[in-house]
């Protein structure tokens, strides 16, 4: 099958469901479907931040304005790293890299569960690995019965509104129609629905930004961000404790004495790097990090539902989703938070062909390099020769020495609104000329992020719009913003 028609047949795909609706509320109260809907909604944890602001972006056809700014102003997050994303998107000199490819990893995550995401129905990451990224073979492995994270057995199971999902039964169903108060059955009304890629794409924007994510994508229905966002305060409480130590960065801070904010960072590429490395964690490593807290939308009820599916029901890939890391070399070696980096494979070899009764025939046009295959197995391919895995963010493409994303001995300066430009005299009174501010009202101090520190950070930027002031301001005495 040619990539066009490969492509064009997951565009097309639906998955047929079962909803019921609250008739005068014009609600869903829970959408009945079995495991192919099920793992693709378990799949959005494994989705990298830059891979769901791309996803979105391409997504957005802005048919409700109001809606969608409801949403926005309920959760900053999306345009926090959109900000990011396009900052990477806007940095055109390549001195900025330790290499130039390093661009175009921040805009394009590898999925750490990309081998299990492969084998779902319904699929929507599209990212394609670069050439100097060949996409490893076994991770084109056919499993017999298409299983990714939760097994082939027949089970049917119960989304609700919020993405808490469970196993259906009849007395859960009772039990928690029970407790959500839906008493008159005589409002209760099922309908069928085929879900597309279009609404499953929907779906993963309301999961982050409403507690009502299947009533926005179904039935339209335009509500209000329902319950309070998660506290925005600056400080690392309700925030899963890792271990001690670890890495620490030092940065200047300037603030502003009248407007009692940071309006400016200075600090060198490891600071930057670790802005840029949220574009690459996942968003299940996010949720894991931060216990489910701060996290705005209902994506903290999609993880505890992972967590609480029976054993049975799951595939081994269940342990991978609850705490994906970072993809093979995605990672930033010197940021300070607690989120595993994936190890690759110790050998890789090169060979001119695949058995066939190995592999699904079909598949072979997506893992060839340059007229041959790569495997981490010698038996699993012809001609077999060993080579060599290199760091591709690695100036000088080797395995060892490498530092980040970003050169890390560069100054750079970073704006409350996280946007990141390279820093020079001139480029820095400028930017001062432009926020209209006396020299006599700045104020320049030097802090220290550590764990703790990276954690509070993490935690405004996933929903406050002032970032800087609401993740660093508590360490300088700043008032927070209301």
């Amino acid at each position: 099958m040619a990539p066009e028609q490969e492509d064009s047949q997951e565009e097309s795909r639906t998955i047929h469901v079962k909803i019921l609706v609250h008739k005068q509320s014009n609600k869903v109260v829970f959408v009945e479907a079995k495991k192919d809907f099920v793992d693709t909604l378990f799949s959005f944890l494994s989705l990298p931040l830059g891979t769901i602001v791309r996803l979105l972006a391409t997504n957005n056809n802005n048919n409700d304005q109001q809606q969608h700014q409801q949403l926005l102003e309920s959760s900053p997050f999306l345009d926090n790293i959109k900000y990011i994303y396009q900052t990477v998107q806007d940095i055109t000199s390549n001195d900025v890299w330790n290499n130039p490819l390093c661009k175009q990893m921040l805009l394009h995550p590898r999925n750490p569960c990309e081998s299990q995401c492969m084998k779902l129905f319904l699929n929507i990451d599209d990212t394609e690995p670069s050439s100097k990224q060949p996409r490893n073979l076994d991770s084109k492995r056919v499993d017999a019965q298409n299983q990714a994270f939760l097994r082939e057995n027949g089970s049917t199971f119960l989304v609700f509104d919020d993405l808490k999902i469970v196993q259906s039964s009849a007395m859960t169903t009772l039990s928690l129609l029970k407790e959500l108060g839906y008493s008159d059955l005589t409002q209760l009304e099922e309908i069928t629905h085929n879900i597309d890629k279009q609404e499953i794409l929907n779906l993963l924007k309301y999961s982050l930004t409403s507690h009502e994510p299947m009533t926005n994508t179904i039935l339209k229905s335009s509500s209000k961000y329902k319950g309070n966002l998660p506290n925005q305060s600056s400080s690392a409480e309700g925030v899963k404790p890792c271990a001690s130590g670890g890495t620490k960065m030092d940065v200047k801070v300037v603030r502003s004495i009248s407007q009692k904010k940071i309006i400016f960072v200075e600090a060198n590429g490891d600071f930057v790097g670790f802005i840029f490395s949220f574009l690459t964690m996942p968003l299940g490593s996010i949720v894991k990090l931060l216990d489910g807290n701060s996290i705005a939308g209902c994506v903290g009820n999609l993880y505890k539902s992972v967590e609480k599916m029976d054993s049975s029901l799951c595939t081994n890939s269940r342990t991978v989703l609850l705490n994906p890391g970072v993809a093979p070399y995605f990672g930033c070696p010197n940021q300070p938070l607690n989120i595993p980096d994936l190890q690759p494979p110790t050998t890789y070899y090169y060979g001119t062909g695949t058995p066939y009764e190995t592999y699904n025939y079909s598949l072979k046009r997506e893992v060839k390099v340059e007229g041959g295959v790569i495997s981490k197995t010698k038996e699993s391919i012809f001609n077999a020769r060993l080579l060599t895995a290199l760091d591709p963010k690695s100036p000088n493409m080797s395995r060892e020495g490498v530092v980040g994303f970003v050169q890390r001995l560069a100054l750079y300066g970073v704006g409350d609104d996280l946007k990141v430009k390279s820093l020079s005299a001139n480029s820095f009174l400028l930017y001062l000329k432009e926020l209209s501010l006396p020299i006599e009202d700045l104020q320049v101090e030097v802090i220290s992020i550590g764990e703790a520190e990276a954690l509070s950070f993490l935690k405004a930027f996933l929903t406050a719009k002032f970032t800087l002031t609401s993740g660093l301001g508590n360490l300088l005495d700043v008032p927070k913003l209301e």
